[in-house]
C-alpha cells in the first residue's frame, strides 16, 4: 500500500475556523491500482459536516493514470452515490493535474479539475500554488448550483519537508462562487467568496 494524507489543515478566516483533510491510498503495481480517496471537513469544535469517499480502479500509461469507479457522499447527503471517471497526470517533475467527472443516480453531471505546481526554494522548502475549479452540466436547486463553472479555489502553500515523508505548511486559500451559481448565492444571501489563513501538515506511508 502507498499514499497518505496530502492535507490535514486548519483554516482561519471569516466565520468559524474550519478543519479539512484530503487523503489517498492505493494498492497494486505501477500499471494497475485500486485507489481510495477521502476528503472532508467541518467547523472546528463541531461535528464533521462534509465527508466524501471515492473508490477507483486505475490504469497507468506513461505519466497518466486513467480512473473509473464510484463516489459516495457520506455527508451532507448520505444517500448520494455517483459513477466517477478521472485522469491524473504529471507534466515534467513539477506540474501535476487531475480532473474528474461524476454522474449522480438522479442524472446530475458534475466535475472538477485541479492543477498543482511545486516550486523548490531550497532542498526542503518549496512553494505549492494550486488552482481548482468545479462545474455542473445542469442546474440543481437541491445542490444550489447552476449550469457552468460553479466554484473556484486558489491556494498558495509554503511547505517545509521535516523528513522525507513528513511536511508542514502555511498557506492562503481563496474560494469564490462562479457564474450562475454565484448569482444564485447572492439572491439567497450566501457568502460569495472567502479568504483564509491555513496551517497544516501532510505525510505519506
Amino acid at each position: 500500500m502507498s499514499g497518505g494524507f496530502d492535507l490535514i489543515e486548519l483554516r482561519a478566516g471569516q466565520g468559524d475556523d474550519v478543519f479539512f483533510w484530503d487523503a489517498a491510498f492505493s494498492w497494486g503495481n505501477s500499471r494497475d491500482q485500486l485507489m481510495l480517496v477521502s476528503e472532508g471537513g467541518g467547523a472546528l469544535g463541531n461535528q464533521i459536516d462534509e465527508t466524501q469517499m471515492r473508490l477507483f480502479y486505475g490504469r497507468t500509461v506513461g505519466n497518466t493514470t486513467w480512473l473509473v469507479g464510484m463516489r459516495k457522499d457520506i455527508k451532507p447527503h448520505p444517500r448520494d452515490a455517483y459513477a466517477a471517471i478521472g485522469v491524473q497526470a504529471m507534466v515534467g517533475t513539477r506540474l501535476s493535474w487531475e480532473t474528474y467527472g461524476f454522474l449522480s443516480d438522479d442524472g446530475l453531471v458534475t466535475g472538477e479539475a485541479q492543477f498543482i505546481y511545486a516550486l523548490p526554494i531550497t532542498q526542503n522548502l518549496y512553494l505549492e500554488p494550486r488552482i481548482a475549479v468545479g462545474w455542473s452540466a445542469q442546474a440543481s436547486d437541491r445542490d444550489a448550483v447552476r449550469a457552468g463553472f460553479t466554484e473556484a479555489e486558489t491556494t498558495l502553500r509554503l511547505r517545509y519537508r521535516l523528513k522525507p515523508k513528513l511536511n508542514i505548511y502555511a498557506a492562503i486559500v481563496h474560494e469564490r462562487l462562479l457564474g450562475g451559481t454565484r448569482a444564485l448565492g447572492r439572491s439567497q444571501g450566501e457568502a460569495l467568496q472567502s479568504t483564509a489563513a491555513v496551517i497544516g501538515f501532510g505525510f505519506s506511508l
